[in-house]
C-alpha cells in the first residue's frame, strides 16, 4: 500500500470511527431526552386530567350531561388529547370526548397515545373516573428537534475539530519537515551540516574515482564578531557558504562543520597539482574583501585537505585527517594550505592517545588534581588563590596543562573536566577548612567550550549548587583571547553568574583581539594583564607605558588588577608603584600542591 493511499486510508477509517462514536453519543442522549419527554407528558396530563375531574363531579352527581359535556370541551385546548371518557362508579359512560379528525390523525395512529385515569370525587367519595388519551406526536416532534439540535451541534462540533485538527496535522507535518531538514541542513547557510556530510563522506568513499575532502576555517572570525555584532558574522557566513556553492564542479557538495568551519567535498578526487591549483581559486575567490553595513571586511582562511580513501577509510575519520591538516595549515600563517601528510597523520594519533587517555583519567581517582598560585598584595600578603588543573599520567607521568588542555577544548572533555575540577577544589577547601585555615577566594578558568550549550550551562550551575560553592569561595576567569561569544545576549551565562553573585576576572588581558571592546561589554572584579608586557616592564619603555594605561583603565573601571608572570624584584618594583593590586608570579611562588597551600595559610 502507498503511503499516500495508507494515509488517506488511516484518516477515513479515524473520521467513521470518530462519527460512529458521535452518532452512539447522540443515540443514548436522545434515549434520556426521550425518557423525560415520556415523563413529562404523562404528569402534564394527568394535571390537566385532575383539574376536569374536579369541574366535573357535580355534573356526575347530579347526572347533566351537558355541564359535563361543557367541562370536558375544555381539553380541547391542548391538540395532543384524542379522547376523554367520564365513567360513572359502575363503569359505564356518563358522557365523552373526542377530537375532531384532521390530516395528523394518520400520524397521530404512528406516534401511539399515552393514557391517564383520575379519579372523580364529591364530598370526599369516589363518584366516577375520567379517563383521558392523548398523541405521543408533539413528544416525538420534541425528539426529533432535540436530536437534530444535538447531531447538528456534534457535527459542528466534529467539523471544527477536523479542521483544526487537519491544520495540527499540517502544522505537525511542517515541524518534521524542519526537524528532517535541520537534521541534515544549517539553518544559516542553507547547506549540509555535519552529519549529512558524513553521509556524503559514506557514498564518496565508494566511489571508483576517489575524492577530496577540503575544510576551510576562518581566521579572525571572533574579532569581526566582537567589531561588528554577531549579524555581520551571519551575513559573512552567508556569504562565504554562497562563495564555495559557486566553485563546486558537477558532483562536489559544501558543508558548514560548526561556527566558522567549512567543508568541500570534491568527486571525483584530484591529483596534487590539480588540487593545489583548485585550492589557489577557492582562496582568491573566498579572501575577497565583503562589503556590509557600510564596512569592507578582510577575510582569510585556512585549508586543510585529505585525499580519500588514501588517507581515510570512514568519514570519522576523514574529517580527523582533513581537520588536521587545517590546523596545521593555520600554524603557517592566514590564507594558508595544506594536505595531510604521514607526519601530520602521526601526530593526530598521538593526540587521539591522548584524547583517550584524558578520557580515562577523568573517571580515575588519582590522576587529576589542582595546584594553586597565590596572588599578594604590596605588602606580599596572600590574597587569593589561582586553581591550576594537573594531569599526572600514569605512563608519562605529568603532562602539561599547554597539551592536555587544547586537547579537551577540541574534543568536548573540556565540560567534564570543568566538573571535575570543581569537585577537586571543593575536596581541598574542605580539607584546609578541617585544619582552622580560612582560605581567600580561589579563582578558576571557565572556558566558553564549557556552557556553549544549555545543558552544559545547567551541569555545571547544578554542580556548584550541589558542592556548595559559593561566591565567598570561588571566582572564575575568562580567557580574552577565547571570547565568551553570548555576552551581548540577555540569557548570557557570564551575566547568569554575576547575577548569582560570583565575580569575574578577565584573564590574559592584552592578547586577545579587541581588550578595550571586551571591557565595555562586560563589567569583572579583576583584570589580569598577560605576562607578555608584565616581565621585563622596569627596563621596557613601552611595556611599561602599556602596563601603567591599563591599570589606569582598570581603576577607572573600579576593578582589581592582577600582573601575571611577576619573577624580577625590579618588575615588583615598578607595579607597586604604578598602583597594581596583586601580583603572582614565580618571585613569588611557583604553583603548589594542595597540602602545600596550609601551610603558606598558616
Amino acid at each position: 500500500m502507498k503511503p499516500g493511499f495508507a494515509d488517506a486510508f488511516e484518516r477515513l477509517r479515524e473520521l467513521v470511527v470518530a462519527l460512529a462514536a458521535l452518532l452512539a453519543f447522540a443515540l443514548v442522549l436522545s434515549l434520556l431526552q426521550y425518557l423525560r419527554l415520556q415523563e413529562r407528558q404523562l404528569k402534564d396530563l394527568q394535571t390537566q386530567a385532575s383539574i376536569v375531574a374536579q369541574t366535573v363531579s357535580a355534573a356526575l352527581v347530579f347526572e347533566s350531561r351537558a355541564d359535563a359535556g361543557e367541562s370536558l370541551a375544555a381539553l380541547q385546548q391542548n391538540p395532543a388529547i384524542l379522547h376523554a371518557r367520564l365513567l360513572k362508579q359502575d363503569g359505564s359512560v356518563f358522557t365523552l370526548y373526542a377530537r375532531v379528525a384532521d390530516e395528523d390523525s394518520r400520524l397521530d395512529a404512528l406516534a401511539g397515545n399515552a393514557r391517564v385515569e383520575v379519579p372523580v370525587q364529591a364530598n370526599g367519595r369516589r363518584v366516577g373516573t375520567l379517563a383521558v388519551e392523548a398523541s405521543r406526536l408533539p413528544m416525538w416532534v420534541d425528539l426529533a428537534q432535540f436530536l437534530g439540535a444535538t447531531v447538528g451541534t456534534l457535527l459542528a462540533t466534529a467539523g471544527l475539530a477536523w479542521l483544526m485538527a487537519k491544520r495540527l496535522r499540517v502544522q505537525i507535518k511542517e515541524v518534521e519537515r524542519r526537524t528532517r531538514y535541520l537534521a541534515r541542513f544549517d539553518a544559516l547557510t542553507d547547506l549540509p551540516n555535519r552529519e549529512h556530510m558524513r553521509g556524503l563522506l559514506e557514498r564518496a568513499l565508494q566511489h571508483d574515482g576517489g575524492a577530496t575532502l577540503l575544510i576551510l576555517d576562518l581566521d579572525d572570525f571572533k574579532q569581526i564578531n566582537d567589531q561588528h555584532r554577531h549579524a555581520t558574522g551571519d551575513a559573512v557566513l552567508q556569504a562565504i557558504g554562497q562563495r564555495l556553492r559557486l566553485h563546486c564542479r558537477p558532483g562536489d557538495q559544501v558543508a558548514r562543520l560548526s561556527a566558522d568551519e567549512f567543508a568541500m567535498l570534491l568527486v571525483p578526487r584530484l591529483d596534487e597539482e590539480a588540487l593545489r591549483a583548485h585550492v589557489g581559486r577557492l582562496q582568491a575567490e573566498l579572501t575577497r574583501p565583503f562589503f556590509h553595513d557600510g564596512h569592507w571586511l578582510p577575510l582569510h582562511v585556512g585549508i586543510g585537505a585529505a585525499s580519500l580513501p588514501e588517507h581515510a577509510s570512514d568519514p570519522s575519520e576523514a574529517l580527523r585527517c582533513a581537520d588536521a591538516a587545517m590546523r596545521h595549515a593555520k600554524q603557517l600563517g592566514r590564507d594558508s594550505f595544506q594536505l595531510f601528510t604521514p607526519q601530520i597523520g602521526e601526530a593526530l594519533r598521538e593526540r587521539l592517545a591522548l584524547e583517550h587517555d584524558l578520557r580515562a583519567a577523568l573517571t580515575a581517582v588519582d590522576q587529576l588534581s589542582l595546584a594553586y598560585q597565590p596572588q599578594y598584595d604590596a605588602q606580599r600578603r596572600i590574597r587569593g588563590f589561582e586553581a591550576l588543573a594537573r594531569w599526572k599520567h600514569p605512563q608519562r607521568g605529568w603532562i602539561p596543562p599547554a597539551e592536555f588542555i587544547p586537547v579537551a577544548e577540541s574534543s568536548g572533555l573540556i565540560v567534564e573536566l570543568g566538573l571535575a575540577t570543581l569537585a577537586l577544589l571543593r575536596r581541598d577547601l574542605d580539607a584546609w577548612k578541617s585544619l582552622g585555615l580560612v582560605c581567600p577566594l580561589v579563582a578558576i578558568n571557565l572556558s566558553w567550550e564549557q556552557c556553549r550549550k544549555v545543558q552544559h550551562r545547567e551541569r555545571f550551575l547544578q554542580q556548584l549548587k550541589s558542592l556548595q560553592l559559593g561566591p565567598t569561595e570561588i571566582e572564575f576567569e575568562l580567557t580574552e583571547s577565547a571570547c565568551f561569544e553570548d555576552i551581548d545576549k540577555p540569557d548570557s551565562f557570564v551575566v547568569m553568574l554575576q547575577g548569582l553573585g560570583y565575580s569575574l576576572a578577565i584573564d590574559d588581558f592584552g592578547t586577545g583581539y579587541s581588550s578595550l571592546a571586551y571591557l565595555r561589554r562586560i563589567r569583572c572584579r579583576k583584570l589580569k594583564i598577560d605576562r607578555l608586557f608584565v616581565h621585563g616592564l622596569s627596563i621596557n619603555a613601552d611595556s611599561r607605558t602599556l602596563v601603567e594605561s591599563m591599570v589606569r583603565v582598570a581603576h577607572a573601571m573600579h576593578m582589581l588588577v592582577v600582573a601575571e608572570g611577576v619573577e624580577l624584584p625590579a618588575d615588583e618594583a615598578a607595579l607597586i608603584e604604578m598602583g597594581c593590586d596583586l601580583m603572582q608570579g614565580f618571585g613569588f611562588c611557583k604553583p603548589v600542591a594542595p597540602e602545600q597551600v596550609a601551610a603558606l595559610l598558616g
